[in-house]
């Protein structure tokens, strides 16, 4: 069994990773966990039986401790991944990073060059490429069954629901503290592309702008805080209404601290970052952006993010010499309409998740796990392993195409990868 230290307690480290790891038999084992939070820190070490001494409050206390595991799954701010990464790595351990790599491309870069000084290895969860949804059209597309492939089309779906909650009131919901959101919320797409065409991007542009939840956009008579604006009772976006009285799970659990009750979830709402309204708060990341790719295969690409949708889910389109495939992600369905006239749909066969896991990655979260333990453990799937190197290339079309949106849109030249990845130092 590879043992693995929890970075950050949270939804993604506790309620997906680690919780994954006790159900499944996925080759992991929870043998640490690294938690600011005391009472989150002692809520995991309960569920997963983690000892007293294998729980830190940092990073600075993990490190200084003796080896306790294998790998670091680091679920941390985005902020902070740039320098618990370095500081996890230096200690000698092997990293899961969770997107985005870092906020800047400089520390992004430096990574690299961490790694190799290091002599460990750093993979990024970009878990999409470990969906079964997206495995089935990678096959489909490489099959070459239906021609070359002209366009692809990727919109990202965000859910009204969940932007509201976590890039207008939420820890994305500013670049500056964040980073932008097509870096944010669009680096899996932005990695996913080149992945399905088979070919490095060369171009990018983007336009894009926060078009909705804006001050402009509040109705007569709001106030800052729902819980005393006269629209309470009727705004799609009413805090009172949206989180008291839903059940504790993601993203509903994080209004509070535990106790977790509606009364102690109301009252948080009058100073807590979650009762703000969503016309009259300090967040900037756009709520609608487009980018368009082209690669070196002669391919053309898209990646749409909106905010304004009934789903949270992925939609596709793949333009290809003999049919048009078409698919959503949260329906598992894939469909082949042929230029003779047919059409064929496909279900994706859904990985089997327990019910107190919630995965809205189609499965990639469970499967990333496979896949890395059998490439930790044999040196399998190095096309599908999304290691560092892989990833850099994703996070400089993110950082392109908010520099084409903020610059008016213009054409930019994607450099290859070799030009954009450090050199190796001759040791």
């Amino acid at each position: 069994m590879i043992r693995a230290v929890i970075v950050g307690a949270g939804a993604r480290g506790n309620r997906v990773f680690a919780q994954l790891m006790a159900t499944y038999q996925t080759g992991f084992v929870v043998s640490g966990v690294v938690e600011q939070d005391t009472r989150r820190r002692e809520a995991f070490c309960a569920a997963f039986g983690i000892p007293a001494e294998h729980a830190f409050a940092d990073e600075q206390a993990f490190i200084a401790a003796p080896r306790i595991g294998d790998i670091a799954f680091i679920c941390t701010p985005d902020i902070v991944h740039y320098r618990m990464c370095k500081a996890i790595s230096e200690r000698g351990y092997d990293v899961l990073l969770e997107k985005p790599i870092a906020t800047n491309l400089a520390d992004t870069l430096a990574l690299v060059e961490v790694e190799r000084a290091c002599k460990n290895r750093i993979f990024v969860a970009h878990v999409l490429r470990y969906a079964p949804f997206f495995q089935a059209i990678r096959h489909l597309i490489r099959s070459g069954e239906y021609g070359r492939v002209l366009h692809i089309d990727l919109t990202e779906n965000i859910g009204h629901w969940h932007f509201a909650h976590s890039y207008v009131r939420g820890s994305w919901r500013r670049a500056d503290e964040s980073a932008p959101i097509v870096l944010t919320k669009c680096s899996h797409d932005l990695d996913l592309l080149p992945w399905l065409v088979g070919s490095p991007a060369t171009y990018v542009s983007s336009t894009g702008s926060l078009v909705y939840f804006t001050r402009e956009h509040a109705p007569p008579g709001a106030t800052d805080r729902c819980v005393d604006c006269p629209h309470q009772h009727t705004c799609l976006y009413s805090a009172p209404r949206f989180y008291v009285n839903e059940k504790p799970t993601w993203p509903f659990h994080v209004i509070a601290p535990a106790p977790d009750t509606p009364e102690i979830r109301l009252k948080s709402l009058e100073t807590g970052p979650y009762g703000r309204c969503v016309y009259r708060n300090d967040n900037d990341v756009c709520d609608h952006q487009v980018v368009v790719l082209e690669f070196a295969s002669g391919v053309f690409g898209t990646v749409s993010l909106h905010a304004h949708t009934a789903d949270n889910t992925r939609k596709i389109t793949v333009l290809m010499e003999k049919a048009e495939l078409t698919g959503d992600l949260r329906q598992h369905r894939l469909q082949i309409s042929h230029f003779t006239g047919t059409t064929e749909s496909l279900r994706v066969e859904d990985v089997p998740l327990g019910p107190a896991i919630s995965d809205p990655h189609g499965g990639g979260d469970l499967q990333l796990l496979y896949a890395l333990h059998e490439h930790l453990t044999s040196g399998t799937h190095n096309e599908l392993i999304s290691s560092l190197e892989n990833a850099v290339p994703s996070h400089v079309l993110a950082f392109l195409a908010e520099e084409s949106r903020t610059g008016g849109g213009a054409r930019l030249p994607v450099p290859p990868t070799a030009e954009v990845l450090p050199p190796a130092k001759a040791t």
